[in-house]
């Protein structure tokens, strides 16, 4: 998807840098998978004894944790180019300090009110809090907790392994993006409006 900004927006250049991370993340992902897929090409080749080798178990499983690693830091990469979209976003229209905690939640949502947007309006916002929350797991806990539970994907879950996220990336992924783009048009709207 291409974001599309007006050129004049003081936003556009932090659009422009919020999607290039977004494809930063992407190629890391695409990087992984390709080393992954090569481990297991390598393992498959390897001549087979008549039982089960323990070190030959161990590999493929040594795989699967690399896999689980590698989409749990991609989810992570991905809502860290959310908060710091974010944090640039309000730095641009009310000022560093005024940016320095957006991090919190709270603190975001009381900016953006600032501004006249009201976040959950925001396409794609419950998506995006949906990432922050598996996020939240994937940094605390490495479970599903109690506020990501309350998502329907991950209902009757909780307390549960996240297990394998790479699905989740995959459709988080362009719901971000349109997130970002929409997140833009509305403060490029304010900014045209704000009072001189």
């Amino acid at each position: 998807m291409a974001f599309k900004y007006r050129r004049l927006s003081p936003f556009f250049l932090l659009g422009r840098l919020a999607k290039y991370e977004l494809e930063d993340v992407d190629r890391f992902l695409a990087w992984s998978d390709q080393q992954r897929r090569g481990r297991q090409r390598y393992l498959e080749k390897l001549p087979s004894s008549d039982g089960p080798d323990d070190q030959f178990v161990d590999d493929f499983a040594e795989i699967g944790a690399f896999t689980s690693l590698y989409t749990e830091s991609a989810i992570v990469a991905l809502w860290r180019c959310i908060e710091l979209f974010r944090k640039r976003t309000i730095a641009q229209a009310l000022g560093p300090a005024q940016a320095k905690s957006v991090y919190r939640h709270r603190d975001f949502s009381n900016a953006l009110a600032r501004l006249r947007i009201s976040e959950p309006k925001v396409r794609c916002a419950r998506s995006v809090d949906e990432l922050r929350c598996i996020n939240n797991a994937v940094k605390h806990e490495g479970r599903v907790g109690r506020e990501l539970a309350a998502y329907p994907r991950w209902k009757n879950r909780q307390g549960e392994e996240l297990g394998n996220l790479r699905l989740h990336y995959a459709r988080l992924r362009s719901l971000t993006e349109r997130y970002i783009e929409d997140l833009m048009t509305k403060a490029t709207r304010w900014w045209e409006r704000k009072p001189a």
